[in-house]
This record gives structure tokens, sequence and C-alpha cells, in this order.
């Protein structure tokens, strides 16, 4: 800090007066000499207050918390699909001949002749399993013909699972018979059927097309009977890809 010439004079001039004085005058001498450092105090604050105060300039600005809002996940149907085991892989030929047997002749105006069947195709999903009996929806068609036949069915096996027989699904009501099936079976037959009567559990699809499986199993089934070599989806989902 810097004293100013003028409060160096006044201390000067006290000094040279105190001087020419004797002791008894020693009282009046600091007076003088208080009066001026007071006077200086005061000068330098009234300075300090009169001096601009400095903010910085780099105060960083509060960043808003982000607030994360949790996605709701979509009710969905579990996979239609499910994976075949080994033996089912291997006896897919006899599933397809038993399941066309079985679909086919469930039309009145095509008989029950097995013989009928024997170049005939299907295209399967394995809704489920319990125990001996397998849950599956199936479409079939003959290799010469356009038109194809969907059914529910359900595969009784053997203890060694091989195929006891095949039960198609009939008519109760406006729908199939709910009472062969599970409830869990029940809620996968939305892929296949896109309407809801009065006498089904409500479909509990939100992202899923109604009906939209039997599209995919209808233009495989198509591709086969061009080719009919190629396997059906349910065995290619079994099949490791290259």
């Amino acid at each position: 800090m810097t004293i100013k010439p003028r409060y160096i004079l006044i201390v000067h001039a006290v000094v040279l007066a105190a001087c020419g004085r004797v002791i008894p005058q020693e009282t009046e001498m600091t007076k003088a000499v208080n009066t001026a450092l007071a006077i200086a105090q005061t000068d330098i604050a009234l300075t300090q207050t009169a001096m601009p105060t400095v903010t910085p300039t780099n105060t960083p600005t509060a960043l808003p918390t982000a607030t994360t809002t949790p996605t709701l996940i979509p009710t969905q149907l579990p996979a239609p699909v499910l994976t075949p085991d080994t033996t089912q892989v291997e006896k897919w030929e006899e599933y397809q001949t038993e399941l066309a047997n079985a679909v086919l002749s469930s039309n009145p105006e095509r008989g029950s002749e097995p013989v009928a069947y024997e170049n005939a195709l299907c295209e399967w999903d394995i809704l489920g399993q319990s125990g001996q009996e397998v849950y599956v929806f199936a479409i079939c068609a003959l290799a010469e013909e356009n038109g194809n036949t969907g059914r529910l069915a359900i595969i009784y096996l053997a203890a060694d699972e091989s195929i006891r027989s095949v039960k198609v699904a009939e008519f109760k009501g406006s729908f199939y018979d709910l009472g062969l099936y599970p409830a869990d079976i029940q809620q996968k037959f939305c892929y296949y059927f896109p309407f809801s009567p009065p006498d089904r559990p409500p479909c509990l699809i939100n992202s899923v097309n109604p009906g939209g499986r039997i599209d995919v199993l209808r233009t495989h089934l198509d591709y086969r009977q061009i080719n009919p070599a190629e396997p059906p989806l349910v065995v290619l989902s079994a099949t490791p890809t290259p």
C-alpha cells in the first residue's frame, strides 16, 4: 500500500513542532499524530470502497440434472415356435405324414384314405408339450394343389417317442374346443387367428401381428411344393446356421 505525500507532510510537521517543545507538551504532539493517522486511514478506506469488485468470469454454470424415465416393456406373447428335440427332428417326416393324414382328412370332402396323402407336405409349429402330448398348429397341402388346410392338433407320443396318434381339434361354438389346451397354449392362438370370439380368451398382443404366423407358414409351404427336398421351418429352426 502506498502512503500519499500529504500524509508524510502532516506527520513531518507534527514532529518538527514537537522538537521545539518540552516534554509536558508531548500530549499535544500525540494528539496531532493520531489525528494525522486517522485522516490517512479514512482516506485509505474510502479509496478501497471506491474500487470496483472483480467478478470471476469463469463462474461455472449449474447443469440441469438428467432424469431417466423408465421404459415400459410392452406385453408380448411367448414365442409360438418351440425348438424341437433331437427325436422330433430325426422323425420329422413321420410327423409330416401323420399330421397330413389327420389335418387333410378332417375336411369331409377329402375323405380319410391315407394313400391320398402320401405326397402331402406340412408346416407346423410346436406350441408346447405336456408329458406325451405335443400341441401344434399345422398347415398341410397336397403337392399338386394350391389350396391348404390349417388346424390345431395334438400329437400323442408313445413311450419311445414315436407317434401313437394325432387328434385334430374340433370346433365347439364359434371356435375350437379350448378344453384340450392349457391356458398358456391358448394365448399363442393369436399368432394364427386374427379374431377373438367371445368364447376365447382375449389376445394379449401388443407388438405382434395377429394371425401373421400363418402367412409365414404358407409362404414356406408354397416354396416346398416347388422344392420338395426343403425341410419344414420347424426343422430349420433346430438346424445350426452355417
